[in-house]
């Protein structure tokens, strides 16, 4: 991962919106604006037990990493994609926010197998562009590298097998909410001119 992602992993990343408006990021945080409770963050750990589906070489990213599982089959992965409809407004508003912190395209990955030690809430985990990259899928690529963070994120939800080796995965788009993104316009408009011009997408066969 690269350094300002790793930053953010451990825990030490300033957040964005509170450096441009002191005291914003406190009530974000909480999301006193969209819900009455905390966004968790996992700082990786939700990722140690699946690095071989997300990152792993022996195996296609095909073979690892798969699409087409009806999400209302497990309860965990039905219960993640609950809680994130009934609060993508703040959703919205904390993926703005990471991307602002890490200044570059990216997106949150919920782990619906991870016990996040709370009754109520997923913890999540952003990832760059160059992080996805390493995964080799071609969807992750193509969503994270060309998607408009000014009025969107992307949240993916996943579920691993036992053995960790693979996993299946779910998307959705939520839209940032238009005061946040009218507040912080300028600050917006400097990170997404300073994000590079291309996003090659990297695969490891071609179909």
């Amino acid at each position: 991962m690269s350094s300002r992602t790793m930053a953010y992993a451990s825990g030490h990343a300033q957040d964005a919106l509170d450096i441009f408006s002191p005291g914003l990021s406190r009530r974000r945080n909480t999301i006193q604006d969209y819900a009455n409770m905390e966004f968790l963050e996992s700082y990786g750990e939700a990722f140690e037990p699946v690095q071989n589906a997300f990152f792993g070489r022996e195996r296609k990213a095909r073979d690892r990493i798969h699409w087409q599982f009806p999400h209302d089959k497990d309860e965990r992965v039905r219960r993640a994609l609950e809680w994130l409809h009934d609060n993508e407004h703040g959703v919205g508003a904390f993926g703005l926010n990471k991307f602002l912190q890490t200044r570059e395209r990216g997106a949150l990955f919920i782990n619906a197998s991870y016990n996040s030690r709370a009754d109520t809430s997923p913890a999540f985990d952003w990832l760059t562009y160059d992080d996805v990259v390493e995964t080799r899928d071609r969807l992750l690529q193509e969503t994270v590298g060309f998607y408009d963070p000014a009025m969107q994120v992307y949240v993916f939800v996943f579920l691993p097998s036992k053995s960790g080796n693979s996993l299946a995965m779910w998307r959705r788009k939520v839209i940032v909410p238009n005061s946040v993104r009218l507040s912080h316009i300028r600050e917006i408009e400097l990170a997404k001119a300073a994000l590079r011009r291309d996003y090659p997408v990297v695969v490891d066969e071609i179909r």
